[in-house]
């Protein structure tokens, strides 16, 4: 078992320590509690194994005193030399079913150290507990070492008090013995007292000048510092002085039965020791330095020498011991001092007056690159090579001038001739006498803060992710435009764009498609751009910038046009293409705005003005723009009021089917009556500011409910089953909440999914299709049917049309509305009816209003229509009458 003695020789030495069930004593609760703080457990045992049970001599956190020996953390420490560690109980298949981990105190972790007497027999073990996993450092697995060892000798003294106890008792039967033949002596005692007395009275004299000689020796020996002692070459103390007794705090009876070994509690003190008493009785003198144990347990270092000298016939050592605990703690000191000189990361210098190194840490070599050999010696202003102009320089010269200390800044180079920034302090080192002897310099190298202070002025001024200019440079360029317009009589132009539709793309495909959509952006909008003009992003998808020198206004009108093509281009990122438009709107400087804040607020409101005509356009400011943002806000106020307070309706459109004239269907549209008389908003007014505010997702989410319940209430009501047409907005066309969005509406409406259509605009589906075909597909998979609307107005793929899982195609109205007048819209109507029959798909037209646009349809073989001239869209009581009155459109 690692070189251990066999269990029968542990078991009997444990016996021989008479330990085992004793009652609590404070000097090995004191080491358990250091080690526990130490350590910082909640847990500490001092624990003893027996052939049945381990038990507890010391403990903090633990309620019981014994386990079982076989469930024993300790049982495996015995068998280790070094200290024994569990990290994680529970991850360790020894002890994961051990009833001390399973159970209380629910052990996690472990950490313990061998108690090995200087035999060599592990009697038990030092050990620290944890209810959570852990790791010691070092420093306290070296501290569990050294206090297990400490509560090895704690045994040794305890045994050795127990022997000196028995010696004791030996003692006193042995004077009860000599008080029996005290008796028989008393008789010849008598007999010779009278001849002792004629002796006595001669040696008396000599007695006398004898004790005042002993008695002056004694009184030179107490006078001496220090602990002065005589002992034969047997160990028994002949001679010691009164600052022995006062040290160690034994009495003259103990000292004189005491041997110079009992006064040392370490194994390895003794045997030093006692060695060194051999080698003085052996060649005449020796020294040695130890811990002097006290009665009350203390351990003082002492320096002790000794000489061999003959006493009485006897061959004796004396000798003095001194206390060095002063010396050790300045030993210590010195050598930590030293230590935190050596490890530190900063460059530790000590120069003379004149600046001449003396010393340099290891940390100076790293810094500077010079070896220490190399730089001691040599004046300090060599780092600086021939950069000595600089504040930083006059003003330490100044300070070593005065003998003061100072701190400075100063470019110094390294061996290789790179530049690093010193953060120089020194002070002057007095004698003491007071007067500077030396100086101390230390050296902080700060090249990297200069170099991240850089980098945070660039982000200052640079977007981190697109790397255009920051909101505060550009406000800046614009300042400088306005003082440089003002001197030149010009104009600046102040411009602002905000990406159509992103949060679509941002929300359905993640940040990092947004992102990298947003530097693509960026890059296109640099090549747009002059050198001289500043191009900023403002913020999210919003960019600013600030073009000067230009005085024509067609030539601006003109380069915007050219921004808004070139960000009308596909984008490719990681395989998908995208397509997306910007809204743009300036100001000008002087007529819109005297400043940079007015301008680009200016900008921001010809910007939402080209969002409402249609988005993909520019608008330059004019002062009814203000009118128009007011107007704007208080219509999103309102609308906000409306969907709290039920001010939307829906009203439903039929769609007919062209070959029997019955009405095959509807189109849900929604409808604004705010009341007070003012009459119905227009879907055109309140829409495009709901898509742009979000609103259209909670307003969308109304409308797909509402529909829903609607048509189940027409079947509910006797009527046939009847297909419902849904729009849905891109806003509303989250990937992750639509599907779910659709299958809580069929649920709390009842409606069969068969009966519900969702109408996606073109440009919608061809924002990402291979994200949009897979949710298609989960709403096809519940039965839903799907059509694009406005077919023909936006780009789309045959490839991805094909791919999409659509039932039908609607032909967008502007085509339908001039049939008959435009030949064009004539073409692209029959080509859309012959490409949806050819992909499988029925086709609806919007907005048939004529005689002549109704015979052009099914002559080409258009499936539905839907327009005034059958109806408009009607509230839900007149579509349960029309259908309850079977109204037909003549198609023949």
């Amino acid at each position: 078992m690692n070189g251990f003695p066999a269990e029968g020789l542990r078991l009997e030495t444990l016996a021989r320590y008479q330990i085992m069930d004793t009652a609590a004593e404070s000097r090995f609760d004191e080491i358990v509690e250091l080690i526990a703080r130490i350590c910082e457990t909640p847990m500490a045992i001092i624990s003893l194994l027996d052939e049945k049970r381990q038990w507890f001599k010391s403990r903090i956190g633990l309620d019981v005193s014994e386990t079982p020996r076989d469930i024993a953390f300790c049982r495996h420490t015995i068998g280790q030399e070094k200290v024994f560690v569990v990290h994680d109980a529970l991850a360790d298949p020894e002890f994961a079913d051990n009833p001390l981990v399973t159970g209380p105190p629910h052990i996690r972790f472990y950490a313990g150290a061998p108690l090995v007497t200087v035999n060599g027999v592990a009697l038990g073990s030092l050990a620290v507990l944890d209810r959570v996993p852990r790791v010691l450092s070092e420093t306290q697995t070296v501290a569990l070492r050294v206090l297990s060892q400490q509560v090895v000798a704690q045994l040794e003294l305890r045994q050795h008090l127990d022997s000196l106890s028995e010696m004791v008792a030996e003692r006193e039967k042995a004077a009860a013995k000599l008080r029996t033949a005290h008796g028989f002596l008393e008789q010849r005692v008598a007999e010779r007292t009278a001849e002792l007395q004629r002796v006595n009275a001669s040696l008396r004299e000599a007695y006398d000048r004898r004790v005042q000689e002993a008695q002056l020796s004694q009184d030179i020996i107490d006078s001496l510092p220090g602990i002065v002692y005589v002992f034969d070459h047997e160990g028994r103390f002949v001679r010691w002085n009164r600052n022995f007794e006062t040290v160690t705090g034994y009495s003259r009876e103990e000292m004189i039965s005491a041997h110079p070994l009992d006064f040392f509690a370490r194994a390895e003190d003794k045997a030093m020791v006692a060695e060194r008493i051999g080698e003085a009785l052996r060649s005449g003198s020796a020294v040695v330095e130890a811990d002097l144990r006290t009665r009350d347990g203390r351990c003082i270092p002492y320096y002790f020498n000794g000489v061999r000298i003959e006493l009485d016939g006897r061959l004796c050592v004396a000798g003095m011991g001194m206390d060095i605990t002063e010396r050790r703690i300045a030993e210590e000191t010195l050598r930590l001092r030293n230590r935190a000189i050596q490890a530190s990361v900063n460059a530790i210098i000590i120069t003379d007056l004149e600046g001449d190194i003396e010393y340099a840490n290891p940390a100076f070599e790293r810094i500077t690159g010079y070896p220490v050999d190399e730089a001691v010696g040599r004046n300090c202003r060599f780092l600086q090579r021939d950069d000595t102009e600089q504040p930083g320089v006059a003003a330490l010269r100044a300070a070593i001038a005065r003998r003061e200390e100072a701190s400075a800044l100063l470019r110094n180079y390294r061996k290789d001739g790179a530049l690093f920034w010193n953060d120089v302090h020194i002070a002057p080192v007095r004698g003491a006498d007071g007067v500077a002897t030396h100086f101390v310099g230390v050296l902080n190298d700060i090249t990297e803060i200069k170099h991240y202070e850089r980098e945070l002025e660039r982000q200052a001024s640079v977007d981190a992710l697109t790397e255009l200019a920051s909101r505060s440079v550009l406000k800046e360029r614009i300042r400088e435009g306005i003082a440089t317009a003002q001197l030149m009589e010009t104009s600046v132009a102040v411009g602002f764009m905000d990406l159509d539709n992103f949060k679509f793309i941002n929300d359905s495909l993640g940040h990092n498609v947004g992102d990298e959509l947003l530097k693509q952006v960026a890059q296109r909008l640099v090549a747009c751009l002059r050198g001289q003009d500043t191009i900023a992003r403002y913020g999210g998808d919003e960019f600013a910038f600030v073009l000067t020198g230009q005085k024509d206004e067609a030539a601006i009108a003109g380069l915007l046009d050219r921004i808004l093509k070139t960000i009308d281009r596909p984008f490719q990122i990681d395989g998908h293409k995208f397509f997306v438009s910007c809204s743009i709107g300036l100001s000008f400087y002087p007529k819109d705005g005297r400043d940079a804040d007015t301008l680009l607020k200016n900008a921001d409101v010809a910007m939402y003005r080209a969002k409402e005509r249609g988005r993909n356009n520019f608008q330059f400011y004019t002062p009814s723009m203000n009118q128009r943002v007011t107007e704007r806000l208080s219509l999103e106020s309102k609308m906000r009021q409306a969907l709290a307070g039920g001010e939307f309706a829906l009203h439903y459109q039929p769609k007919i089917d062209l070959r029997t004239g019955r009405i095959a269907g509807t189109e849900a549209l929604i409808r604004w009556n705010p009341g007070h008389g003012s009459g119905l908003i227009s879907p055109a007014t309140f829409i495009p500011l709901a898509e742009e505010t979000g609103l259209i997702v909670p307003i969308g989410e109304w409308v797909l409910n509402t529909a829903c319940a609607h048509h189940k209430t027409l079947q509910e009501a006797g009527l046939p089953p009847m297909r419902v047409a849904v729009n849905i907005s891109a806003r509303q066309f989250e990937p992750r909440s639509i599907v779910k969005l659709v299958r809580e509406a069929l649920l709390a409406s009842g409606l069969d999914a068969n009966l519900l259509e969702l109408e996606l605009t073109e440009s919608l589906v061809m924002q990402n299709p291979e994200d949009v075909i897979k949710v298609l597909h989960d709403l096809k998979d519940m039965g839903v049917h799907l059509a694009i609307d406005d077919f023909g107005t936006g780009y789309s793929s045959l490839s991805y049309l094909q791919r999409f899982p659509v039932d039908r195609l609607k032909i967008d109205q502007s085509f339908v509305r001039d049939i008959g007048k435009d030949p064009n819209d004539a073409i692209i109507a029959r080509a859309i009816i012959s490409l949806g029959h050819s992909l499988g798909l029925a086709v609806v037209a919007e907005g048939v209003s004529s005689i002549e646009q109704l015979a052009f349809l099914r002559e080409n073989g258009c499936d539905e229509m839907q327009g005034y001239l059958f109806s408009r869209a009607v509230p839900m009581e007149e579509l349960q009458m029309m259908l309850a009155n079977g109204k037909t459109l003549a198609v023949h």
